[in-house]
């Protein structure tokens, strides 16, 4: 069983741009590790903040996915899933 075309379009973008993210944060990391100092624990935190946002917006995207091809559950899922990310994180920040 093949999906819809709207369905599938979203999703192979979808790994384009995360293909892209692994590249951007390996290169993040690695320079993160050669540069001296500040320098270099600010160049590794955005290799983290890559990893850890990267995810999160394939979640979105699949929820658009979702959306698209009708998929209601999954919409509620995800929509779901990014609330309790949203909580953990006021919860980190505020405590």
């Amino acid at each position: 069983m093949t999906s819809p075309r709207l369905a599938r379009e979203p999703l192979d973008d979808l790994s384009r741009w995360l293909t892209r993210a692994v590249v951007a944060a390996a290169v993040l990391a690695a320079l993160g590790l050669a540069l001296p100092g500040q320098v270099g624990r600010d160049v590794a935190v955005g290799a983290v903040v890559v990893v850890t946002v990267a995810p999160l917006l394939r979640v979105g995207w699949l929820i658009v996915a979702w959306w698209r091809s009708g998929d209601w559950v999954f919409v509620r899922v995800g929509c779901g899933l990014l609330v309790v990310v949203a909580v953990a994180a006021g919860v980190a920040v505020f405590t």
